[in-house]
């Protein structure tokens, strides 16, 4: 018996979310400076990312995905590389 295909009754739905981080403004520059890169060559495919330094020491990151599951990935990675950058640099003092 063939399988007719079948199509998603769910929509695509845009995802987004700020996360900010209160840094030494020491650190939050030099951590904002060392995830350009990755922000400009959009390693995280599946994720859009944008990263504002203030004056005061906060860093926000602001991502967009199309999937929830994607948008958590990436808030991860990024979490992930934002605390091991800055751990690596407070550890230096």
């Amino acid at each position: 018996m063939p399988v007719e295909p079948t199509t998603s009754p769910l929509k695509p739905v845009e995802a987004s979310v700020t996360l900010e981080f209160d840094l030494d403004t020491r650190v939050c520059s030099a951590v904002a400076e060392a995830l350009q890169p990755e922000i400009k060559r959009g390693s995280e495919r599946f994720v859009e990312a944008e990263l504002k330094v203030s004056d005061d020491g906060h860093l926000k990151l602001l991502l967009k995905s199309e999937d929830l599951a994607n948008l958590r990935a990436g808030a991860n990675s990024y979490f992930n590389l934002i605390r091991a950058s800055s751990e690596a640099l407070l550890s230096l003092n």
